[in-house]
Parts: structure tokens; C-alpha cells; sequence
């Protein structure tokens, strides 16, 4: 292992680029905000599993209170996993670096620049995109995640999750909302809020991709709610969007003001034969309601080394580092994080099929 083949880039360099880079497009850190844990493994907060709001007694003065019970609690753990995506400059590659320096004469000429930003940028983002697609594919799965060698390169079936919720909290629709002239896209919501209720949880978020999302719009009923009487009248009424039907729902009875939470965002995977698969990470036909909108965290430990030869930058819970091999030449980035997100409502939310299939 010896020190990077890029002239003039230390930690310092490395370092800015790492805190340039655009996070964006990505949606976990909103609904999954970073927090550091002092141990390498994870552990989801406690939540009750019974009434919350209990009442007071009334008591005489000399008498002693009686005593209630101590709420039941449940949650989840396990270690942190790696995360961790690599690419590098082989001896051709560097041969084209080395011949640009020569003509370039100065070391920080843009296209030499990119010769090694390039990769800095892509492990980065790898691995924000790795906790992406562990996010939403978890909570649009009802708390389980297998790693298999179609999601991951690598069989790392010790990390497999599985929250064991309750499956009373695993409901379908009557009608599949691809049923557009007849699917009761509204009462959906009502019956979610019902079944939210019998464990002790106030729903006021949904969450759903955006293909699910174009299906719940392009239904009869949501369109003739969004619609104003004139458009009802006239027979013109239009698909809605997100912020006219968020406007709709919070209008409707019944329904404590919820707000639907579209996840739009697209996981580009290479498997061990290098071949790429791209797709939204939470599942279709799929809508998640939450008591609350930041649905848990993302855990993380920073693991310390003072490995020769290796410069290293570090943004919240991602490391980067860039080293050269002599044999065969070549110059390596590493992105790594050892980090998961923590789905905290899981035993608090209602998970529901709409295309009116049973888990």
C-alpha cells in the first residue's frame, strides 16, 4: 500500500471535495436524520405497546396512590453493518492521467481534477444510495430485508432484518386502486387510521412511491375530490398533484389532516457479473402511515485507523480514502460506512397492500 499516484492531493484536498458533493437528491436523511452511537450496533427506540394516555384516579387525601403498570416496550437491535463500494484507476488509466499532467503543466487543471474527483464522488454517493435503498426497502416491506445476490453483490445474510411486527399491523385494500372508476382510494386512508388506532397510534402520514402515488391520483374518487365544483360540473377535472391532493385530505373528515409523502428516488445497483439494475427502492402497491414524519434514524460508529500511506476524509458517518497499489498499478478509492437506518415507528405503524393482496 503506498501513498496516491495524484500529484499534489493530500487530505486537505480530499477533504473539500468530500464536503462539496451534493446530498440533495437523496430523501433518507430527512425521514432518517444521522445519529452517531457510541457502540457499533444499532438498537431501534422503545415504544410502548399500549395506551399511552392513561387518566388519573381520584384518591383521598390520607390515602395512598395506587400504582399503574409500567408501559411494555419492544424494539429491535443488532450490529452495524458495513457498508462499503471501491473503484480503480488501473495502470492504462494512469498512463492517461500522467500524459494530461504533462501537457496540462499545472496540477489542479480541471480535467486533472477529474481524474480522481470522479471516483471520490462516485464511492461517496455509493454509499448514500446503499442506505437509500435499505431505508425504503425495509419500511415499504413491513420491517424485513433479506440481502441476496440480486440486492447485493455480496451474501451477507447475517445482516438479514426482520423487526417481527405485529401482523395485525399488515393490511390490504377491498379494491385495487388499479381499479380506477371504482377504488375507494379516500375510505383506504379512513381504514388505516381506524387500524392505527387499535394500537395506540395517531396516523397523519402516508408514504408511497411515486408509481403508487400516480395510481391513488389517477383514480375516480380522488380526482372529483380534488376538483372544484365548476370542473365537477363541466366534466374537465384533471389529474391532481401532491399539493392539491395533500389540500384535499386535509379537508376530509375523519382523516386527522394527513399528508402523503411521495418517495421519488431511483437506486442504480451492479451486481457480481457487473450488470446494473436501476429501480425505486420502495415497494409498488405499497403505502406506509405514520403517527409522525421522521420515521427513525440513521445510525452510525466512525471506526478509527492510522493505516500508512492513506489519505482519508470524513463526512458524518462516510469515510472516504485513497491509497496506490504497486503491483499491478493501480489507484484505489474506498467508500465506507459502518451505518444502517433504524425504522423507530415500526411497531407504531400501519403497512398496507393496495392492490388488495394479503401480505
Amino acid at each position: 500500500m503506498n501513498t496516491t499516484l495524484i500529484q499534489g492531493l493530500n487530505e486537505k484536498i480530499l477533504q473539500a471535495k468530500v464536503n462539496a458533493i451534493d446530498v440533495r437528491p437523496f430523501q433518507f436523511p430527512t425521514y432518517f436524520p444521522l445519529r452517531q452511537v457510541n457502540a457499533f450496533n444499532w438498537k431501534t427506540l422503545t415504544n410502548q405497546k399500549f395506551g399511552h394516555n392513561v387518566a388519573a384516579d381520584i384518591a383521598a387525601d390520607n390515602a395512598s396512590v395506587g400504582r399503574k403498570r409500567r408501559p411494555i416496550f419492544q424494539s429491535a437491535s443488532g450490529d452495524l453493518p458495513r457498508l462499503a463500494i471501491s473503484r480503480e484507476m488501473r495502470r492504462s488509466e494512469i498512463k492517461d492521467y500522467q500524459v494530461a499532467l504533462a501537457l496540462a503543466g499545472d496540477i489542479y487543471a480541471r480535467e486533472l481534477v477529474q481524474y480522481w474527483a470522479d471516483d471520490v464522488e462516485y464511492c461517496f454517493t455509493g454509499v448514500q444510495a446503499e442506505l437509500e435503498y435499505i431505508a425504503w426497502a425495509l419500511l415499504s416491506n413491513g420491517g424485513k430485508l433479506s440481502f441476496t445476490p440480486t440486492n447485493n453483490a455480496y451474501m451477507a445474510t447475517e445482516f438479514d432484518l426482520d423487526y417481527d411486527v405485529d401482523p395485525a399491523q399488515l393490511i390490504k385494500n377491498s379494491t385495487s386502486w388499479a381499479t380506477a372508476a371504482s377504488a375507494d382510494a379516500i375510505g383506504d386512508f379512513r381504514k388505516a387510521i381506524e387500524e392505527g388506532k387499535k394500537i395506540n397510534s395517531s396516523i397523519r402520514h402516508a408514504f408511497m412511491s411515486l408509481s403508487t402515488f400516480y395510481k391513488y391520483v389517477s383514480t375516480a374518487q380522488i380526482i372529483k375530490a380534488c376538483a372544484s365544483y365548476l370542473d365537477n360540473a363541466t366534466g374537465i377535472a384533471q389529474t391532481p398533484d401532491i399539493t392539491a391532493v395533500n389540500a384535499m385530505l386535509k379537508k376530509q373528515a375523519w382523516l386527522n389532516g394527513i399528508q402523503i409523502h411521495v418517495i421519488d428516488i431511483d437506486v442504480t445497483r451492479e451486481l457480481s457479473d457487473g450488470t446494473q439494475t436501476m429501480g425505486n427502492p420502495f415497494a409498488d402497491n405499497v403505502v406506509v402511515f405514520s403517527e409522525v414524519p421522521v420515521l427513525g434514524s440513521t445510525q452510525y460508529g466512525l471506526l478509527k485507523d492510522s493505516a500508512q500511506n492513506v489519505i482519508r476524509a470524513e463526512r458524518a458517518h462516510t469515510v472516504v480514502k485513497k491509497y496506490s497499489e504497486p503491483e499491478p498499478l493501480k489507484e484505489i478509492t474506498i467508500g465506507e460506512a459502518d451505518a444502517l437506518p433504524v425504522l423507530d415507528t415500526a411497531y407504531k405503524n400501519i403497512y398496507m397492500n393496495v392492490a388488495a393482496t394479503s401480505w
